[in-house]
């Protein structure tokens, strides 16, 4: 069987950095608690690349195989799953898995409870790209406990493989969205994703625009009861993890959240911004809670496991972003090819 492993970090080389090995196949448990997935397709993320150049989340001793995001065939597995079309997120922290839980192989071993069928319609390619930023987004959206219908959610990096999910997943929860990502994208995220108002953050001065949306809602009357519609913007969830993102996404919860939440202790604080960076991060104004996601570890806690296990059927009924598709072999060049 063959896989792909990093051997040294701090670049993207073929056989230098990355390089290919031939293994024997993984055997899954045989109390059918884990499965053998015969892996069709392989997802990138950013975490991916980081990995293989800044050395984050690995072993102090390579080799790691990278990849969290797989779609393929269960080829060894209990009556119900063998045979299945299925996806599932492998942990992005190698550190402790090392080479037995990476995407860049044919096959692998993983546990069966986050193991999940993808609809016929849907290709493997199409089901790889879901995992992980689908379920970034729902704990992004699950973060955001102060939302309610008809509130209005800034997404920043709505465009992003995580933003291009929590969009959708903020309609379904009946949330009015302000999108903000660059002009390219406004088409898909406003007609087909249903974004109710968009920022170009290259072109326009975001906090600006953003205030003029919010003062105009406050102003409009909704229909038929002639009640203000206020427009409380209860929530941000930064799909880009950066001060730059966060910092004004911030600012403007704060600015044009409900006064009411801000009374709020910031430890179980009902004005929350949620991120996808781990890290340090700026401190948000007084009134607003911060909420990190941090989908490295995120299978390791119980609880998040159990909130993961329960919303992943769903987020295959959510539309894919657009896949730029490196095909080929499990091979170095292939994995070079896809992680540049």
């Amino acid at each position: 069987m063959k896989r792909v492993d990093l051997v040294k970090v701090g670049d993207i080389i073929p056989h230098q950095n990355i390089v290919q090995v031939d293994t024997d196949i993984p055997k899954p448990k045989p109390d059918h608690s884990e499965v053998l997935i015969d892996i069709a397709a392989t997802a990138i993320n950013p975490v991916d690349w980081k990995m293989a150049v800044m050395g984050v989340f690995l072993p102090d001793d390579l080799p790691a195989t990278l990849g969290c995001d797989i779609a393929g065939t269960v080829e060894v597995g209990p009556d119900d799953l063998k045979g299945k079309r299925v996806a599932t997120y492998l942990p992005a922290n190698k550190a402790d898995s090392k080479t037995s839980r990476g995407a860049f192989v044919e096959k692998v071993v993983v546990e069966r409870d986050v193991v999940f069928e993808i609809p016929d319609g849907m290709s493997f390619a199409e089901a790889s790209t879901l995992p992980l930023a689908a379920l970034t987004g729902v704990l992004l959206a699950d973060a955001l406990v102060g939302m309610k219908a008809g509130d209005w959610v800034l997404i920043w990096g709505a465009s992003s493989s995580v933003g291009f999910n929590a969009v959708q997943l903020a309609k379904r929860r009946g949330w009015r969205v302000i999108a903000v990502a660059s002009g390219k994208h406004e088409k898909v995220l406003t007609e087909d994703l249903g974004a109710d108002a968009f920022v170009d953050y290259r072109k326009d001065d975001v906090g600006s625009k953003v205030a003029a949306i919010m003062l105009e809602a406050a102003a409009a009357k909704k229909a038929g009861d002639g009640e203000d519609d206020r427009g409380k913007l209860n929530g941000a969830m930064d799909c880009i993890g950066t001060a730059e993102s966060f910092t004004p996404s911030a600012n403007l919860v704060d600015r044009f959240g409900d006064e009411a939440l801000k009374k709020q202790p910031k430890q179980t604080g009902l004005l929350v911004v949620s991120t996808v960076n781990p890290f340090v991060m700026p401190t948000p104004p007084d009134g607003v809670k911060m909420d990190q996601v941090n989908m490295v570890f995120i299978l390791e806690d119980a609880a998040t496991r159990k909130a993961i296990i329960e919303s992943s059927p769903s987020i295959f009924e959510l539309k894919t972003s657009p896949i730029l598709s490196v095909k080929g072999d499990v091979s170095a060049e292939t994995v070079c090819k896809a992680l540049k």
